[in-house]
């Protein structure tokens, strides 16, 4: 895949001239940054740059590792934790440019002339919508990050790490403030994720809130569940306004899966015996009880059945096991997802068991898995029968049933996962007996880049005492 990639000289002294904290690539977020200088650039390309980021976090591996739908081949790093610190300058490098889009639409020199690519509150609107994802992303994966005093420039050389909770209260006012702004003027030119559709970006910008809001059901259910009141109505609407990146059929902009084992012939990533066996359940390798996973998979080569790989070892023998589906590893414009209609409907069911709202959790749920198995193009009769078969009775099976609609969404699941964890009714996972990290489990959060006690030193110490260790067993305020 020929990806736009950050000069290590640029990456070094942007991480001085904004205050970022380390000069590492490691994390796929730090892929698809535009390394010229965003001063003379209009807000359209630095709306589509920014929105580039997105390929990064939508086709994790390694989180998809995290929570089980993949297991690996030959190489079997991923699945035991190898990686423990992750640099997040591509990310902060890509809120660059978004606080520039919204600076040209602010500043009295500028906002004129901005108005070419759309209308001034729109543009920011998207701009801030977008950050307020990012950040929320990265909060959810470190923990504390700079925040109040990020991308300062020489003012700040040296943030402080904010704390997960003042993140959180923050980015809440954000994202009211980004959805105000949303006007019947023109949308954003350069918007390569929603096309300028102002609907869709409030739609958006509602499931950020309702998810972060989610997020609060342990640290602080009481403004968890006033947010999440604000917000519910104005998510997602339907499988037809599903948020995913929106690849193309073409090398710079493909689908990772498809660059990886088609263009690169690789056999890296095959589906976890973990997931595989959820979803044949009571039915057969041949006939699965769940029908998504004929779908979501494709049988093994050697056997003509749906067969998972061995989770947390070495598998080099990969004909003998399933693959994702070709329908995603074959096809360069497969789309990889964000936030789907079926995640919405299964956070309504859990907000309404958890007491939140009036909603009826049963036929949110028995709607949910409806909707999961429309995007997945399972057959209604098919749908039916499997929902009839699983009825709605606790906690447990939303927290199953969004697992199995989120397939792939790496990061997210990964979040929801730990959040009901920490709330005891999580999907149930274990990790391998053997691992390569000083993880004594599935991961709770990444650690901070290898160098980012040496470039804010002080700032990054005070951040470990007061968050804990930096590793990757410790949990987050969100899930304490």
């Amino acid at each position: 895949m020929k990806k736009i990639n950050l000069n290590k000289i640029w990456l070094c002294i942007l991480a001085l001239s904004l205050s970022f904290t380390a000069c590492d690539t490691v994390d796929f977020g730090d892929m698809n940054v535009d390394p010229n200088s965003p001063t003379d650039a209009s807000s359209a390309s630095l709306l589509t740059n920014a929105e580039r980021t997105l390929d990064g976090i939508v086709s994790s591996t390694t989180t998809n590792c995290y929570v089980q739908y993949l297991s690996n081949g030959q190489y079997d790093e991923e699945s035991r934790y190898q990686t423990l610190n992750w640099g997040f300058n591509g990310l902060y490098a890509t809120l660059v440019d978004l606080q520039k889009v919204i600076e040209l639409n602010t500043d009295e020199a500028t906002k004129v002339n901005a108005q070419a690519y759309g209308s001034n509150g729109n543009q920011i609107a998207a701009a801030t919508i977008l950050r307020v994802y990012l950040l929320h992303h990265m909060t959810d994966r470190w923990g504390m990050i700079p925040y109040t005093e990020a991308i300062k420039g020489l003012e700040n050389q040296y943030p402080k790490y904010d704390s997960q909770e003042s993140i959180y209260m923050g980015l809440f006012d954000e994202i009211d403030s980004a959805l105000g702004m949303i006007n019947s003027g023109n949308g954003p030119t350069g918007d390569y994720l929603l096309n300028g559709d102002m609907t869709l970006w409030r739609e958006f910008g509602n499931t950020i809130k309702m998810t972060m809001a989610l997020r609060l059901s342990n640290a602080d259910p009481t403004t968890g569940s006033a947010k999440f009141n604000e917000a519910y109505n104005n998510a997602i609407s339907s499988n037809a306004n599903n948020i995913y990146y929106p690849y193309l059929n073409e090398d710079t902009n493909d689908n990772f899966y498809q660059d990886h084992f088609v263009d690169q012939g690789r056999r890296d990533y095959l589906i976890s015996d973990v997931f595989a066996d959820a979803l044949i359940g009571s039915g057969t390798p041949t006939v699965p009880e769940d029908p998504r996973l004929t779908k979501m998979a494709d049988p093994a080569t050697n056997s003509g059945t749906y067969v998972g790989a061995p989770y947390g070892q070495s598998n080099s023998a990969t004909d003998d096991y399933s693959f994702i589906t070709a329908d995603i590893i074959t096809k360069s414009d497969a789309p990889l997802y964000i936030y789907t209609y079926s995640e919405v409907l299964f956070a309504r069911a859990e907000a309404a068991a958890l007491g939140w709202t009036s909603e009826d959790a049963s036929a949110l749920y028995d709607q949910a898995i409806a909707a999961s198995m429309e995007q997945w193009g399972v057959d209604a009769t098919e749908a039916t029968a499997y929902i009839t078969l699983n009825p709605y009775s606790s906690l447990e099976d939303i927290a199953y049933e969004k697992w199995v609609a989120m397939f792939l969404q790496g990061y997210n699941s990964w979040a929801e996962w730990r959040r009901q964890k920490a709330m005891g009714y999580e999907r149930p996972l274990t990790a391998p007996d053997d691992l390569l990290s000083n993880a004594t489990g599935i991961p709770q959060r990444h650690a901070y880049s290898a160098t980012a006690g040496a470039l804010n030193e002080e700032n990054y110490n005070a951040a470990v005492s007061a968050q804990g260790p930096d590793n990757l067993d410790t949990i987050l305020w969100i899930n304490q």
